[in-house]
């Protein structure tokens, strides 16, 4: 398994003294395992850095939580709504596992992108890489079954099928528990 600074340089395209720069003499937090990050309807404008652990984001349809994503070591985490627009967050954030994140203040990481056009550029590639996560997310949801979906989780995230529990994964494939059940036991029979 990779390094999570090796996630974050891949994921995010960050050099080595970029991901230096966005890390040291950060605030460093550890989370348990539940624990809620970022509740709904809270606004955080923080920028989080998972360093070990999984996360999820949740909302409620028809009464039930439904996961909308995982993240793991190496991914960049905040609320759309409070980091960009200063609005209440419209999906809770939770500490799947304990894990550990660097907290990187809006108002900080402002600082240092207005400090240099290198630094302005980071910023940029943060967001256009978010921006292809996120695209990436919805045409999966379009496009894919999902037995298609779980194949993603399992080649995109391993340690969340290994570590969370059925029901958030059954969540955020949109089936139940027993579907889910289902979809394993025919992946099993490919083998």
């Amino acid at each position: 398994m990779k390094e999570w600074t090796e996630v974050l340089a891949d994921r995010e395209g960050l050099s080595e003294e970029e991901i230096h720069w966005l890390t040291d003499n950060q605030g460093r937090r550890s989370f348990a395992k539940n624990e809620i990050v970022v509740h709904k309807d809270e606004v955080d404008s923080n920028v989080y850095i998972i360093t070990k652990g999984i996360w999820r984001a949740y909302h409620f349809k028809n009464g039930e939580e439904a996961t909308a994503w995982f993240a793991t070591p190496g991914e960049l985490v905040f609320s759309v709504w409070g980091y960009i627009s200063d609005e209440p967050s419209r999906l809770s954030f939770e500490s799947m596992t304990e894990s550990e994140a660097i907290c990187l203040s809006k108002e900080e990481l402002h600082r240092h992108f207005n400090s240099s056009i290198t630094m302005a550029n980071l910023g940029r590639r943060m967001l256009e890489n978010f921006i292809l996560l996120y695209e990436n997310w919805l045409m999966d949801l379009w496009k894919k079954n999902a037995f298609e979906r779980y194949l993603t989780l399992l080649d995109e995230y391993p340690e969340v099928i290994q570590q969370i529990p059925m029901k958030y994964i059954a969540s955020y494939l949109g089936v139940t528990v027993q579907s889910l059940s289902r979809i394993r036991a025919s992946l099993n029979e490919m083998k």
